[in-house]
Parts: C-alpha cells; structure tokens; sequence
C-alpha cells in the first residue's frame, strides 16, 4: 500500500472525483497523495455510530473528517471522542467541513482542517492530505492496529492520538520569540536529524512544551525555570551561532564541552548545562512520537489494556514476538519452533 494513502470519513455520502480531482492551483503537479480509501458513515445521529463504523471498518492509516455545516456538533464531538482515546480507533489526521466553519474545538486542539464549498470537496480532500503527508511522519498500519486495540490503555492512545497530528505550518511560537524558535529549528536538524521523509517540528513541539510546564521537572542547581532558561540560552546561543552545517557542529561541541564564550548572563557552564536539557528535550519529543516507537521497534506502550489485568507479554526472547505484535518485530513461537 502506498505510503501517502489516505482514508476518508464522510458524514455526507461518498465524495466523488477524489482519486483523480486535479489542483486547479497546480494543474500539473503529480498527486500529493493517495490513493483514497472513502469509508461511508451513513446518516449518523451521534458520534458513537460513526466510531463504530470506523473500528469496524478497520481504518488503520490517517483518516480524514468531512461533514456538512449541519453537522458542525457531531464533528466537534468525534474529533474529541477520538483524541480522547477511543477504543478501537486510531489516526484521525485531518477535518473538513463543507459550507460551514470548521468547530473551534477542532481548531484549539490542533488539528488540521479546512472548510470548502460542496463543489471542491474532492480537491480540499487531496490538498489537506498533501499538506499532512508532508509534514508528518507516518505510523505504520500495523502499529496502528495495535494503538486502536484493546491492549493500549485509553489514556496512552490518546497521548498518540495528538502526538500524531501534523505539525502546524505556520505555527505561532507561544513561550519562545520567533528568532528564538527558528534558531532552535535549527540547533534541532543538527541535534536531532530525522532522516529521510516527512519530519516533526521538534522545536514547535518544545514551545509548546516549555509553555504547558510539560518538561522534565528537572533542571540543574542554580539554573532558572524552563521558560526562562530557554529564552536565555538561546539569546546566548544567538550570539555565538554560525552559518553553515560544519561551522554549527563546531559550535555545538564547545557548548557542549562548556568553552564556548557566549558573552552574556550565562557563563560556558550554565549554557552547557541548559544545552544538555536541549538535548534531552529533543529527543523526547522525537520519541514520544508513535511513527518513531515504530521506527525504534518498540511495543511496550501496549502492555497497559483496558481489560481488569495488564495485558502484559507472554513471550520475552530476542527474535521473538507475540501475535499481536507487528511483524517486523521478530517471528512467531510457533515459527520459531517449526524452524
């Protein structure tokens, strides 16, 4: 299966046109994405049915909203039952509502959406799903599956849920200047590169983060707090900085190795301190992701269950894997044996 396929969940009947509606913007530009999986919801009255519909019809790649104006609650409520972390449904990715605004509850928690005449629907449809392909890294359909199901605690899948929307594009720094988020941008694609294909934007997710008091909770003695520790370091870090990939590294490694003469309130060792926070930083955010718990192979996230026990493993050998697990993960006991 393609790796920008996309479903569709419709409120409204089917969308047609969708696997060959062209961008009237960009009439030769090859498709951003697809192909389109277009899944029905009926004539839905409340947002338990169209949930049912979407676990029974095992939607396991992103999926996106389209609903009329008239049914502006039913959406709001579905994209907050699913972000809430309801069973059996994963991978909402984006909302589009026709001839009507999109529910403010959809724009505050974040999630990409558009509102389009009846006539472009088609075209909304595939221009949304361009813009997330490109900006988000995708969790493998078998992962999916495994988030969606019962093991996964509700709590957990709906962490994933909203980890897993596409970063914003013209995202508005919150904690941070705007100087100060592009220069952590940057310090990011050298600490923290991600690797071909679609990335996070590492360093919104820490604003976001720094804004909330969602860090750690640990800094070192005589450091200030997150917010104010961020804004200083990289004030400090701005006046040392360099152009070009080398010259950053090199500023890097004397940040670092605590030589970097930063000329402002804080000395070589209190930037050195802040930036091994950064570091650790980044890297949370990167594998707080569900497509890089995939990436690194790692299913621990699905022990917890909403079942009266953990669901736990029953199976813990190097190649190995349980049923449930993705393939990737190593081979079955049965396998194993019969090998």
């Amino acid at each position: 299966m393609s790796p920008r396929t996309f479903a569709v969940v419709s409120l409204r009947g089917d969308v047609p046109g969708l696997d060959d509606a062209p961008d009237p913007a960009n009439p030769a530009a090859p498709d951003p994405a697809g192909p389109f999986r277009v899944v029905v919801a009926g004539s839905p009255t409340d947002a338990d049915e169209v949930l049912s519909a979407i676990a029974q019809a095992e939607i396991y790649t992103p999926w996106i909203l389209v609903g009329d104006a008239a049914q502006h609650e039913l959406i709001a409520t579905i994209a907050d039952c699913v972000l809430d972390g309801a069973i059996g449904v994963f991978g909402l990715a984006g909302v589009i509502v026709v001839d009507g605004s999109v529910p403010g509850v959809v724009r505050e928690r974040e999630v990409p959406a558009d509102a389009t005449a009846a006539d472009d629907l088609a075209v909304a449809v595939r221009r949304l799903a361009g813009r997330i392909a490109d900006r988000s890294p995708r969790v493998p359909e078998a992962w999916a599956r495994v988030i969606a199901s019962s093991r996964t605690d509700v709590a957990v899948r709906a962490t994933y849920a909203r980890r897993a929307l596409a970063d914003d594009p013209e995202y508005a720094p919150r904690s941070l200047s705007p100087a100060q988020l592009a220069l952590l941008r940057q310090v990011a694609r050298r600490v923290m590169p991600q690797g071909e294909g679609p990335a996070m934007d590492l360093a919104a997710r820490l604003d976001r983060m720094v804004d909330a008091g969602e860090s750690d909770g640990w800094r070192p003695t005589g450091m200030s707090t997150d917010e104010e520790a961020y804004r200083a370091g990289l004030d400090a870090l701005a006046a040392i900085w360099k152009r070009g990939s080398a010259a950053q590294d090199e500023v890097i490694r004397e940040v670092i190795a605590g030589t970097a003469a930063p000329n402002s309130a804080l000395s070589p060792g209190q930037l050195s301190l802040w930036f091994e926070d950064v570091r650790n930083d980044l890297v949370r955010a990167w594998l707080s992701h569900p497509a890089s718990l995939a990436r690194v192979g790692y299913s621990g996230f699905a022990t917890g269950g909403t079942g009266p026990e953990p669901a736990g493993y029953l199976v813990l050998a190097a190649g190995r894997r349980e049923e449930w697990e993705p393939a990737e993960l190593g081979r079955l006991e049965a396998e194993g044996d019969a090998a």
